[in-house]
């Protein structure tokens, strides 16, 4: 559903629509309309109902380039729609009889242009009232003048065969934008996932690499038969618990964290970390703001247990992080990154920093 919701939101994208260049012919569409209202302007009664008249047609051809949605939603493609035969109705009746020449029926090209495009914006219904709506009226404006129904009907019928195009060109390369927007989308979303694959199996030769240095020569002690002493029977303790916090502590575990944790478990703190997955799909800022909270809460105990636990996804809460000693502390961080705790914002940081045992 995501997908299809991206791709449809995109189409103007791959015709062309939101670029520099479409913006350049807006702008010279708007140029030409305006040029042929104001200078074509032997006889008309009152200029102003045909100056509103073009500002009506370049309001609705540029809701064809910034309108968001595709198909083009009914509350965009109406007034649009609506737009060509009320304009067609300002201008028309301010024309002298006959006209003067035919630059005068400058409306009907001009409504034609944007209602093209509202056909391949994917509203060709609205496009063809709002052509037929054109020609109702100008025959209408024949025929109240004495020049005759037809008159009006044969100068603007010329505007279906453009629209006809338009209609047959939008279902046939409108498919075909949505399924190169669908493989584009597929494309990234791979690469995507490639990425943070990639990321992970880092993260993970980096944490055996961790491991294999600091293993390594305890597993030779022990399989050479040699009786461990008492500093390396605590330094196997922590390396065992080190694998279990990069076994269930996940992505919240980064060196920093890794180190704060040892050190927190020499002064005789119990550090238990769970990860429920919460981290896995935040941003990569939020993710260390997480860590950098749990670093500075292990650095901050002295003793008893740190319990930090990732939140599954889908919670208000990202993280929590239980100090108890003597006394509890709780802190917990929401996943808009806000941090609440029974101490204020910034003494957590301080006191731990002020601490002069060793830091990770």
């Amino acid at each position: 559903m995501t997908v299809n919701h991206t791709v449809r939101d995109n189409v103007r994208d791959i015709l062309g629509m939101r670029t520099p260049a479409a913006w350049l012919l807006s702008g010279l569409f708007a140029v030409a309309i305006c040029s042929m209202a104001l200078a074509a302007d032997d006889g008309i009664r009152d200029i102003r109902f045909t100056a509103f008249a073009a500002v009506l047609i370049l309001g609705a051809g540029l809701s064809m380039i910034v309108a968001p949605g595709d198909p083009l939603p009914a509350r965009f493609a109406v007034p649009a729609a609506v737009a060509a035969p009320l304009a067609t109705a300002l201008a028309i009746w301010q024309l002298p009889v006959p006209m003067a020449n035919s630059t005068q029926i400058w409306f009907l090209g001009a409504g034609s242009a944007y209602l093209n495009f509202l056909c391949v914006r994917g509203a060709p219904l609205w496009a063809w009232v709002g052509v037929l709506g054109q020609i109702v009226i100008c025959a209408g404006w024949t025929a109240h003048t004495g020049q005759g129904l037809l008159t009006g009907v044969g100068f603007s019928f010329i505007n279906l065969t453009p629209l006809l195009m338009a209609t047959f060109f939008a279902r046939v390369v409108r498919p075909m934008a949505h399924s190169i927007l669908a493989l584009r989308q597929q494309d990234t979303e791979r690469a995507a996932a490639e990425a943070a694959a990639l990321a992970a199996q880092q993260e993970r030769d980096e944490r055996v690499a961790r491991l294999d240095s600091a293993a390594r020569p305890l597993l030779e002690i022990i399989a050479s038969g040699r009786q461990l002493t008492a500093q390396e029977q605590a330094e196997c303790r922590l390396v065992e618990a080190e694998l279990r916090d990069d076994i269930l502590g996940g992505v919240m575990i980064d060196a920093s964290v890794g180190l704060a944790a040892r050190y927190a478990r020499q002064r005789g703190v119990t550090v238990v970390l769970d990860d429920g997955g919460g981290l896995d799909e935040v941003s990569a800022e939020l993710r260390q703001h997480v860590r950098t909270v749990l670093r500075d809460a292990l650095d901050y105990a002295d003793g008893g247990t740190v319990t930090a636990r990732i939140l599954p996804p889908g919670r208000s809460t990202l993280a929590s992080i239980l100090l108890r000693d003597n006394t509890e502390l709780r802190i917990e961080v929401e996943s808009t990154g806000k941090v609440r705790s029974d101490l204020d914002s910034g003494q957590l940081v301080r006191e731990a920093k002020q601490d002069p045992r060793p830091k990770g």
